[in-house]
């Protein structure tokens, strides 16, 4: 297993995923290549907890769950680790069976790091909505503009990083936002 990337790695990665999220495909050439790089990008989940907990902070200080304890955090930074890891051992099993195991580590690097730039973008779409800063109008608006790149960015990278049509990557985001939602509803309640 790869060493944490350091901070010039991290740099360097999250400047290609800023590309590729902008739609340039050489964007996966700033990530470190082979299982190497496949490690050192699952790293990648220590830049992603913090926005993933303060968006759900902020979602249960909506009211909507009278109290959430350092339990509560533990089980949901459970869940997301569960997700992330759980998420790259199938995508490694069906690309095994697809006799695609080559484009595994690029694929799933450039999806990890992507994840860091759209979590915050996600974090701050829901500080901007939990302040009421804009009129809802807008909000809705920034929601939907949002849900829009998450879903070409994710659609991108399967393309390019798996190297298959867009009819193939419109099914692996399905299977990607199928998988989320799975976890997400099946472990919330278990842990």
């Amino acid at each position: 297993m790869a060493s944490p990337p350091d901070r010039i790695e991290i740099a360097t990665a999250l400047y290609g995923a800023w590309r590729l999220i902008c739609g340039d495909a050489a964007g996966g050439a700033y990530f470190r290549a082979g299982r190497e790089g496949f490690w050192s990008a699952a790293w990648a989940i220590v830049l992603v907890i913090p926005a993933h907990l303060l968006t759900l902070a902020v979602h249960i200080n909506d009211g909507a769950q009278p109290s959430f304890g350092l339990d509560d955090t533990i089980r949901e930074a459970e869940i997301l680790a569960i997700g992330w890891f759980g998420y790259a051992l199938l995508a490694y099993y069906l690309m095994q069976n697809f006799g695609w195991p080559a484009r595994f580590d690029g694929y799933m690097a450039a999806y990890f790091w992507t994840t860091v730039p759209l979590s915050y973008a996600y974090m701050a779409l829901t500080l901007i909505r939990a302040t009421g800063l804009l009129p809802s109008v807008l909000e809705n608006l920034l929601a939907l503009g949002f849900l829009v790149l998450m879903l070409w960015s994710r659609w991108f990278i399967a393309r390019v990083g798996l190297g298959i049509k867009g009819r193939e990557a419109v099914a692996v985001v399905v299977g990607t936002v199928m998988f989320d939602w799975m976890v997400g509803t099946v472990l919330s309640p278990l842990l």
